[in-house]
């Protein structure tokens, strides 16, 4: 009974040892107990709750408007330049001043009609004479546009004369001579009509007042008309000539 109350002791003892180092009584066992980490924390009024630093705020950014982008100089402007001479200096040349364009004169439009095939290479003609810048349209008509009565070239201004004084004998005063360069230059001319009927009753009417040389000519087959264009000022001018030389031609404006 001896051994088994001294493992008795021994058990108890060996409790009450274990007890007195959990319960740290012996002062080398570390406390796990919140009130004992309280207590053995070191200064605990010196403790300060530190905020997180920030950076300073950045200045408001302030934004510059773009400077304005200078004008492209003019493509025919000419850019001046420099010159560097033997002494080392330079020399500026001035830009040289960009080409004045000329002024385009207006154009125009004239028609002459009724022409004979004479009297168009006359035109043709004049105008080739007159310089560039014009430009011919000719068209031709085969039918005839009208009736002229009359009496046939004299062959001379006192033959076409006399002719006239012996036709005012007999009571005919509607008359004229015709004065152009061509084959009817100093014939007498009657009457120019735009029916064929209205020309034969005239030449009926002569007849009976004693007329035998009078005759009829159908005008128009062949006749041509062209139409010039070219600068106003220069066209007015060849078109005032060309009307005092071709008579009997209608002169008339179109669009150019």
């Amino acid at each position: 009974m001896a051994p088994l109350r001294v493992a008795v002791i021994i058990l108890i003892f060996a409790n009450l040892l274990a007890l007195a180092l959990w319960k740290g009584w012996l002062g080398g066992a570390a406390s796990y107990g919140e009130p004992e980490r309280l207590s053995n924390q070191l200064n605990p009024e010196r403790m300060r709750l530190m905020t997180e630093a920030r950076p300073p705020a950045a200045p408001p950014v302030v934004l510059k408007p773009a400077p304005a982008a200078e004008p492209e100089p003019a493509p025919e402007a000419v850019e001046e330049k420099t010159e560097k001479k033997d002494d080392g200096k330079t020399t500026e040349k001035a830009a040289a001043p960009a080409p004045v364009a000329e002024a385009v004169a207006p154009q125009a439009c004239v028609v002459f009609a009724g022409l004979s095939a004479d009297q168009a290479r006359e035109l043709t003609a004049r105008i080739a004479k007159a310089g560039t810048g014009f430009k011919l349209s000719e068209t031709r008509s085969e039918a005839p546009s009208s009736w002229w009565v009359h009496i046939p070239a004299q062959g001379s201004r006192e033959g076409a004369d006399k002719k006239a004084a012996e036709l005012r004998r007999l009571g005919v005063d509607d008359l004229f001579i015709m004065q152009d360069p061509g084959p009817n230059q100093f014939a007498v001319s009657l009457g120019l009509y735009k029916s064929e009927a209205a020309a034969t009753r005239l030449l009926d009417a002569l007849k009976e007042k004693g007329v035998r040389s009078a005759q009829i000519a159908a005008r128009g087959a062949g006749v041509v008309r062209i139409e010039v264009r070219g600068p106003g000022d220069s066209l007015a001018t060849v078109a005032s000539d060309l009307s005092d030389r071709l008579r009997g031609a209608n002169r008339l404006e179109c669009s150019p």
